[in-house]
């Protein structure tokens, strides 16, 4: 079955091949020379014109900021999101598919406005958790195996542990005399 992948898996592939086959080169050929061979051509050539340029010849500039470019590149790479925002679903056959996780939190926000008592919700669907605050009189109880079922009909990859609680409303606590039962 093909995973899904971010698209920056194949440019971490390329850097890390080609860092790898640099690195192998020189330590080839530092190790040649310790053993007492002579430093291959392209080493010797490289060491003698990095050691007679100087810093302001538009080689090594053009080479500078090629590596700040690269650099760049690499950096907004590895800060880019990639996949977290996306929760895979169960394969079918050899089809992979995924959901955005904002899509289920409108998913079980829409399912459990629908429950009596329910005033007001959040919901915050993490990678691995849904956690849901009510506001009202509904019995978390009820919502949650409302919601189980619901989640259970997306049918995701790996299933996402569900934590509905009640939660305070903010503000001042109603009194007697706010709900009209107090004595005038």
């Amino acid at each position: 079955m093909p995973r899904l992948r971010a698209p920056r898996t194949v440019a971490a592939a390329v850097v890390a091949t080609v860092v790898l086959v640099v690195a192998g080169g020189l330590l080839y050929d530092v190790v040649a020379v310790r053993t007492g061979h002579q430093a291959r051509r392209w080493r010797a050539e490289l060491a003698d014109e990095l050691a007679t340029r100087h810093l302001d010849d538009p080689a090594v500039l053009l080479g500078a900021g090629a590596g700040v470019l690269v650099g760049g590149c690499l950096l907004w790479l590895a800060l880019a999101p990639g996949l977290r925002r996306w929760l895979p679903l169960r394969p079918h056959g050899e089809t992979a598919a995924v959901i955005d996780r904002s899509g289920v939190a409108a998913l079980l926000a829409d399912r459990a406005a629908g429950t009596p008592g329910v005033e007001h919700l959040r919901v915050r669907v993490g990678r691995r958790r849904v956690r849901i605050g009510l506001v009202g009189p509904a019995d978390p109880a009820s919502v949650e195996r409302r919601l189980r079922e619901e989640l259970a009909a997306v049918t995701l990859a790996r299933p996402l542990r569900l934590d509905v609680r009640s939660a305070r409303r903010r503000g001042r606590a109603r009194t007697a005399e706010d709900a009209g039962g107090g004595a005038e």
